[in-house]
Formats: structure tokens, sequence, C-alpha cells
């Protein structure tokens, strides 16, 4: 796969890496489970706009929780909620699934505060810039998308503008926040440092950060709203 493809697949928003997953195995003619793929993606497509159409506002209103002070607005769980579900994952409790990866994305803003990690707008808007490059240059997932954007009801202004600036900043943040943990790790001794990335130093890097973070989810302060209790079953 090209670079160009590769830097598609996996830079794109929460619901086009689910989509667009599929898509990739339909790029090559040979592949006898096209036409399988082809009707998965017109069903997360259905369901993800079906939810697009009747939320237009993921990042305010009603709260659901609170993680060391962050929000985790009510639009923006069942966007992460119905995501998934389209997804195909399977879980024995869909609400704490969705509510424990929230919990752990407010803690990592929260630690990118604690570490005085920021981004700014002009880079996310270099990003996205880079993106739009991407994909006009592969036709195929290009159409894909601008379907998407249709049966969303969106414009492609306000799939850019909100849905993917919120994933991009989202994204940027959470690799920025990597990165300090890696260096402060290195700085104290804990890591080593080295010149040749391998898998198995990307690994003891990854089960490092990963450690930093859970340490900070379990003494996280959740408060979740009253209103929204009975929705959990393991808080």
């Amino acid at each position: 796969m090209k670079k160009g493809k590769t830097l598609i697949l996996i830079s794109l928003s929460i619901f086009l890496i689910f989509i667009l997953a599929i898509v990739a195995f339909s790029f090559s003619a040979a592949n006898p489970q096209e036409k399988a793929n082809e009707l998965q993606f017109n069903n997360v497509v259905k369901k993800v706009s079906a939810f697009f159409k009747s939320n237009k506002d993921k990042l305010q209103g009603d709260i659901i929780a609170e993680v060391n002070g962050i929000p985790i607005y009510k639009n923006e769980f069942e966007l992460r909620k119905e995501l998934t579900l389209a997804s195909g994952v399977q879980t024995d409790n869909i609400d704490d699934y969705i509510l424990q990866k929230l919990i752990k994305e407010k803690v990592q803003e929260y630690l990118a505060n604690k570490y005085n990690v920021k981004v700014s707008q002009n880079e996310i808007n270099a990003y996205i810039e880079k993106e739009k490059k991407e994909f006009n240059e592969y036709p195929e997932a290009k159409k894909k998308l601008n379907e998407l954007i249709a049966a969303s009801g969106m414009t492609e202004d306000e799939y850019w503008n909100t849905y993917e600036n919120y994933n991009v900043r989202r994204m940027l943040l959470f690799g920025k926040l990597y990165n300090s943990i890696i260096e402060e790790g290195i700085n104290s001794g804990k890591l080593k440092k080295t010149e040749e990335m391998t898998s198995e130093m990307q690994n003891e890097y990854r089960k490092y950060v990963d450690s930093i973070i859970n340490e900070y989810v379990k003494d996280a302060k959740i408060s979740i709203n009253d209103k929204y209790k009975d929705m959990f079953k393991g808080f």
C-alpha cells in the first residue's frame, strides 16, 4: 500500500476509521469478500448517517459525566456509542464500554494539560489540509467520503470544520502526550533511548505509556450525572 493511502487509513476520523477500513479491503478486484464489504459499508453508512441527521451538535448540551473536571457530553457519548455499534464491536455492556473509553480519553486530556501539551488550530488546519490532499489523490476513498457526508445531511464544510476538527485535535493531542511521556521516561532512566525503533521497543514504549495513563485513570475523580446513573452498571 502506498504511503498516501496508508495516511488516509490511519488519520481518518472515528467513523471513517471504521468505514474506510472496510473500503481498503475492496480496493483489490481479486478480493472475494468485495461484495460483502460493500454491503457492510452501506450498512455502516446507513446507521451512522441516521444518527448524524438527528444529532447535529456533538459537543454541547447535557453532560453525562465529568472526569477530573473535564466533561463528557451526552451527544459525544451517543456518537461514540453509535459508531461502535455500527462497527460490529461485541461487548456485554455497551454503555459501560463507551464510558470507560471516554474516561480514558478525558484522563489523557487532563494529562496533556499536566504535561503542558497543546495543539494549536494552525496544527489542526495543516493536518486537515493534508488529509484533503490525500483524499483527492485516491478517488475511491474520496467517493466513499462524499457518500457518507451526503447521506449524513452534513455539508462538506461541516464535516471538516466540526467532526474532523474534533477528531484531529484528539489525535494530535494524544500523539504529543505519548511523546512527552516517553521523553520523561527516558530522562528518568525508566526507558532506554533508541536510535532505531524496533517493534520490541515500540511495544515497550506503548506499555510504559499505558501504565502511566492507567494509573491516572485509577485515581481519576469521576462524577456521573444523577440523571444518567441508571445507564451504567460498573460505575
